[in-house]
């Protein structure tokens, strides 16, 4: 019993090394996101489906950003931002949508690469009297882009890669 209980400690603590493998970024993409982002602090490096991404903070800012590398040409950045950061635009055709009273939990603007910036809202509306989280996707002009319930925690940025 001790040893079958050994093997599976030492199982498990393997495959918690294996899974913390970080990808080592190449010198030239590091040395381009540091032309981008220079004071970016707390970077890591990882690979997610085909892409190379930065996770980061930018001291100051609100929130944590990721930045979005393909072949080492940047595609996207997504910066966590306070509900006040969003343009007025934006607010606006999400208040007159929801209210100014709907709670927000997150809120997240994406640039993209010759593209438009996009704002990302999660509010919690009332469906068949359940509390639900709602995903919406703004254009920077306030147009409302995408509305998902967000039932399996979504993450709407790969909708837009």
């Amino acid at each position: 019993m001790r040893k079958l209980m050994f093997a599976v400690i030492l199982f498990v603590a393997a495959a918690m090394v294996v899974g913390c493998d970080d990808y080592k970024a190449p010198t030239s993409l590091r040395d381009a996101f540091y032309d981008r982002y220079p004071t970016a602090v707390d970077v890591e490096w990882e690979k997610r489906r085909g892409y190379q991404v930065a996770d980061f903070h930018i001291p100051g800012q609100h929130g944590d950003c990721e930045a979005w590398y393909k072949s080492g040409v940047w595609v996207m950045t997504k910066y966590d931002i306070a509900y006040s950061e969003l343009p007025q635009v934006v607010r606006t055709a999400f208040e007159s949508s929801y209210g100014a009273q709907a709670p927000v939990d997150d809120v997240e603007r994406l640039e993209r690469n010759n593209a438009s910036t996009l704002y990302f809202i999660e509010t919690e509306v009332v469906i068949n009297g359940l509390l639900t989280d709602i995903d919406l996707d703004y254009d920077e002009d306030g147009t409302l882009l995408r509305e998902t319930v967000d039932v399996f925690d979504y993450d709407n940025i790969y909708y837009y890669l």
